[in-house]
């Protein structure tokens, strides 16, 4: 199994000390350099081309935008996570092809989230990890990263990474998103499945659609099927049919 080479970016020593242990826990990532401003990092990543940079925001000299935005030009980037205390910040860093973003004070669930993401990423693609492989789309690859759900005659503007699953219930279509709101959907789960990003969402079942993102436990179901618990107060189920299992295991190594 390949090593992934991680750089950590971020002006605070403590912090990254503090993610470099968070990371190494994973078999997969190899730690190869800690770097605290902007200027020594992109020289650094020059010249060590690392898969994955996990990048804070404001630092000295060059800030983590204006590196993203730098490595993004060469030919063969790697994946940017950001790293910062500015939630603010959120929006921006997707517009220079983050993977990912974690927001500081971070815990152990924020970082086996970016895990999953790119463990997952290293199952799907079968060339090196890079922003432009699984970022970069030709048109007709394109997937939507926003969905338009209803509240009465509000329409609400969803990221696809706010939600947590498309079902069918009563022959309509509704979406729940990570807030635990539910919303009508004038699409069909059919169309849904055909625009949603299959690294990230699973068609399990006939009535359902969910963002393995949002799994938090498997347990075995009716007539060699699966249960899957999600992350939420309520203890969300959805069931995996018996025909989907070997699927479910593209996303989740079980």
């Amino acid at each position: 199994m390949r090593t992934l080479r991680v750089i950590i970016v971020d002006d605070e020593i403590i912090m990254c000390e503090a993610l470099k242990r968070e990371v190494e826990k994973y078999s997969f990532i190899e730690v190869v350099g800690l770097y605290h401003d902007g200027d020594d990092a992109l020289q650094a990543i020059e010249q060590l081309k690392p898969n994955i940079v996990f990048l804070d925001i404001r630092m000295p000299g060059l800030n983590g935008l204006e590196v993203a935005a730098k490595i993004d030009k060469q030919e063969n980037p790697p994946v940017v996570v950001f790293v910062s205390a500015y939630d603010d910040y959120a929006l921006k860093g997707y517009g220079v092809n983050a993977l990912d973003y974690i927001l500081k004070p971070f815990d152990s669930s924020d970082i086996e989230r970016i895990m999953h993401k790119i463990h997952r990423l290293r199952l799907l693609e079968t060339s090196e990890i890079t922003t432009k492989d699984t970022h970069s789309k030709s048109q007709s690859e394109f997937r939507p990263q926003k969905y338009c759900a209803y509240h009465d005659d509000i329409m609400e503007i969803i990221s696809s990474d706010a939600i947590k699953l498309f079902f069918v219930e009563n022959g309509h279509v509704f979406v729940l998103t990570a807030e635990d709101k539910q919303y009508s959907m004038k699409q069909t789960l059919q169309e849904i499945e055909q625009q949603v990003d299959t690294r990230q969402f699973f068609r399990c079942h006939r009535n359902y659609i969910v963002n393995v993102d949002y799994i938090k436990q498997i347990s075995p179901w009716f007539n060699r099927g699966y249960l899957l618990t999600l992350k939420d107060k309520e203890g969300t189920e959805v069931p995996v049919s018996r025909n989907n299992v070997k699927k479910l295991k593209q996303y989740i190594y079980f």
